[in-house]
């Protein structure tokens, strides 16, 4: 196994009596590790930073770092440092001046801090900009000045609070493949915070996917993505469509599940429930199938075709109130709204979700996670 960096120990957090912001979260982090926190506003994900950073005290639970408790210690004496959306810079100094404050509060000489600034400015590609102001720079400058800041002290852990937010589409995505190639040059613990699916799955060695103060699911972008453990992750991080049935018999691994709209084969593997048993599944959007004949699969009427990011989505209604998203690529689609079609998936496109095995978090991963 590689070696522990950080660990979180059912840390627990409240800031109104009776309303718990963290619910007794473990994470366990490898050094180098690249991190992310992905969950929508108000899961938990920047009071969980906080706490890693010392600027908040947990109500129970334990911080470790490198081996050591620092649940209790102030910030400035944990080897941690934090980059913020807005930047933090100084507007009174030089960008040189700003990456080597730090430096200068521990007394470093000149020398050496002019040193470590131009290597700093070299490392994220702002050379001869050391005489600027932060007036002078694009947002982009200024998010990489406040990179070069937080990583002059070579920190254990930098910590990434949505640091990309405020760049528009093109940058951010520049950005996301420069702090990836940081993080893999430096070998520093990177944890990063984003709302952000896309950019979690893209920059990340593991991710950790918030609701409501729990971790729901911890695993590979891989593991988040194809093989998410409930109805929340296949949702939050993609498009994912929920379907309820019930298990009408099986053979193998295999089991014939009843929609309530007709009946279709999934591959359940060792988990497969037994016939009458009441399942949940997710589909990707791009998993489903549709015949535009109407002749095979499960009956549904289109109700909306809309196109965005490159993709065609048709939403179809099922008998009842259920709705199923159908997406692919390109814009050429045959089918008009109003039109029955059926739709159906491969057996291995669905994931069964909501398992009661599937539903504990929070538990260290175990060495393959650190590869």
């Amino acid at each position: 196994m590689t070696e522990i960096c950080l660990e979180l120990k059912n840390i627990q957090k409240s800031f109104t009596e009776g309303e718990g912001v963290l619910k007794g979260i473990s994470l366990t982090i490898g050094k180098g590790e690249f991190i992310t926190l992905l969950g929508a506003s108000g899961c938990g994900k920047t009071t969980t930073l906080r706490i890693i950073a010392g600027l908040e005290r947990p109500d129970a639970g334990q911080v470790f770092l490198g081996g050591k408790e620092v649940t209790m210690l102030e910030p400035e004496v944990r080897d941690v440092n934090t980059v913020f959306q807005n930047y933090a810079l100084f507007p009174h100094m030089t960008v040189a001046e700003n990456i080597g404050y730090g430096l200068k509060l521990k007394k470093v000489p000149k020398n050496e801090i002019k040193k470590r600034v131009t290597e700093m400015l070299e490392l994220v590609q702002l050379p001869g900009y050391e005489k600027r102001r932060p007036s002078e720079l694009s947002g982009g400058q200024k998010q990489r000045v406040a990179i070069a800041r937080a990583l002059i002290n070579n920190p254990k852990v930098l910590l990434l609070d949505e640091p990309l937010g405020a760049l528009d589409l093109q940058l951010r995505r520049t950005m996301q493949t420069e702090l990836k190639r940081l993080q893999k040059k430096l070998g520093i613990t990177f944890i990063y915070i984003t709302h952000d699916q896309e950019e979690a799955i893209n920059m990340s060695d593991r991710i950790a996917v918030m609701n409501q103060g729990r971790f729901e699911q911890i695993g590979t972008p891989d593991e988040i993505y194809n093989h998410p453990k409930t109805s929340y992750v296949a949702t939050f991080v993609g498009n994912a469509n929920i379907l309820y049935g019930t298990v009408e018999n099986r053979e193998g691994t295999k089991a014939l599940v009843e929609f309530g709209c007709g009946s279709a084969l999934v591959e359940m593997g060792q988990k497969c429930p037994s016939p009458g048993e009441k399942v949940t599944l997710a589909v990707r959007s791009e998993n489903i199938l549709l015949d535009e004949s109407g002749s095979i699969g499960l009956e549904a009427i289109v109700k909306e075709k809309s196109f965005a990011a490159g993709q065609l989505r048709v939403t179809l209604k099922l008998p009842g109130e259920e709705e199923v998203i159908a997406s692919r690529y390109g814009i050429d689609s045959n089918v008009a709204v109003g039109q029955k079609v059926c739709w159906n998936f491969h057996p291995e496109a669905a994931v069964l979700v909501d398992c009661k095995e599937n539903m504990a978090q929070g538990e260290a991963p175990g060495e393959e996670t650190y590869a």
